[in-house]
Protein backbone atom coordinates (compact mmCIF):
# COMPACT_ATOMS: atom_id res chain seq x y z
CA UNK A 1 0.00 0.00 0.00
CA UNK A 2 1.20 3.42 -0.85
CA UNK A 3 1.46 5.77 1.74
CA UNK A 4 -0.71 8.78 0.00
CA UNK A 5 -3.56 6.40 0.74
CA UNK A 6 -3.02 6.85 4.13
CA UNK A 7 -5.74 9.86 4.18
CA UNK A 8 -8.34 7.03 3.42
CA UNK A 9 -7.90 5.69 6.61
CA UNK A 10 -11.62 5.39 8.33
CA UNK A 11 -9.39 6.49 11.16
CA UNK A 12 -6.17 7.23 12.31
CA UNK A 13 -5.20 6.11 16.39
CA UNK A 14 -1.92 8.07 17.84
CA UNK A 15 0.06 5.50 20.02
CA UNK A 16 2.93 6.17 22.68
CA UNK A 17 5.34 3.87 23.62
CA UNK A 18 8.08 4.49 26.59
CA UNK A 19 11.70 3.47 25.58
CA UNK A 20 13.41 1.16 28.55
CA UNK A 21 9.99 0.76 31.02
CA UNK A 22 10.32 -2.70 32.00
CA UNK A 23 7.39 -4.15 31.92
CA UNK A 24 6.14 -6.05 35.05
CA UNK A 25 2.83 -6.73 36.51
CA UNK A 26 2.17 -2.59 37.82
CA UNK A 27 2.85 -1.10 34.84
CA UNK A 28 1.99 -3.98 32.30
CA UNK A 29 -0.98 -2.56 30.41
CA UNK A 30 1.81 0.50 29.75
CA UNK A 31 4.05 -0.56 27.09
CA UNK A 32 2.13 1.43 24.30
CA UNK A 33 -1.07 3.09 25.16
CA UNK A 34 -3.44 5.08 23.07
CA UNK A 35 -3.08 9.07 22.88
CA UNK A 36 -5.87 9.66 20.28
CA UNK A 37 -8.40 8.46 17.89
CA UNK A 38 -9.11 10.50 14.92
CA UNK A 39 -12.01 9.32 12.70
CA UNK A 40 -11.76 10.83 8.94
CA UNK A 41 -15.07 9.60 8.54
CA UNK A 42 -16.75 12.53 10.65
CA UNK A 43 -13.89 14.52 11.03
CA UNK A 44 -13.53 14.11 14.56
CA UNK A 45 -11.66 12.74 17.86
CA UNK A 46 -13.17 10.70 20.02
CA UNK A 47 -13.13 10.93 23.79
CA UNK A 48 -11.66 8.79 26.20
CA UNK A 49 -14.80 7.86 27.54
CA UNK A 50 -15.38 5.94 23.92
CA UNK A 51 -11.13 4.57 23.60
CA UNK A 52 -11.92 2.84 26.41
CA UNK A 53 -15.20 1.47 25.72
CA UNK A 54 -13.81 0.04 22.58
CA UNK A 55 -10.80 -1.85 24.42
CA UNK A 56 -8.28 0.33 23.02
CA UNK A 57 -5.97 1.70 25.77
CA UNK A 58 -3.61 -0.70 26.52
CA UNK A 59 -1.50 -2.63 24.25
CA UNK A 60 1.55 -5.18 24.70
CA UNK A 61 3.78 -4.71 21.42
CA UNK A 62 3.18 -3.87 17.57
CA UNK A 63 1.34 -7.16 17.42
CA UNK A 64 -1.17 -7.06 19.92
CA UNK A 65 -1.47 -3.45 18.86
CA UNK A 66 -2.50 -4.69 14.82
CA UNK A 67 -4.77 -7.44 16.45
CA UNK A 68 -6.68 -5.78 18.76
CA UNK A 69 -7.35 -2.68 16.70
CA UNK A 70 -8.35 -4.58 13.68
CA UNK A 71 -10.73 -6.63 15.71
CA UNK A 72 -11.88 -4.14 17.88
CA UNK A 73 -13.05 -1.55 15.14
CA UNK A 74 -13.90 -3.85 12.31
CA UNK A 75 -10.72 -3.09 9.96
CA UNK A 76 -9.53 -4.97 7.35
CA UNK A 77 -6.20 -5.96 8.82
CA UNK A 78 -4.90 -6.67 5.07
CA UNK A 79 -4.96 -2.60 4.94
CA UNK A 80 -3.81 -1.75 8.19
CA UNK A 81 -0.62 0.44 8.52
CA UNK A 82 1.78 1.74 10.97
CA UNK A 83 4.05 4.73 11.11
CA UNK A 84 6.39 5.54 13.74
CA UNK A 85 6.80 9.00 13.73
CA UNK A 86 8.41 11.35 16.11
CA UNK A 87 11.03 10.05 18.65
CA UNK A 88 12.41 11.48 21.99
CA UNK A 89 15.12 9.36 24.32
CA UNK A 90 11.98 8.81 26.87
CA UNK A 91 9.32 7.72 24.41
CA UNK A 92 8.26 7.08 20.77
CA UNK A 93 5.15 8.65 19.08
CA UNK A 94 3.27 6.12 15.94
CA UNK A 95 -0.05 6.11 13.82
CA UNK A 96 -1.96 3.52 12.99
CA UNK A 97 -4.35 3.45 10.21
CA UNK A 98 -7.23 1.46 10.23
CA UNK A 99 -9.48 0.64 6.59
CA UNK A 100 -12.24 -0.89 5.65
Amino acid sequence: MRIKTLHKAKLVITVESYKNKPVTEDNLNLKIHTESVYDNRINRFWSDERIKERGIEYFLDLEDLKETLNWNLNGDSDKYQFVWGQSSKVKSEGKAYIFD
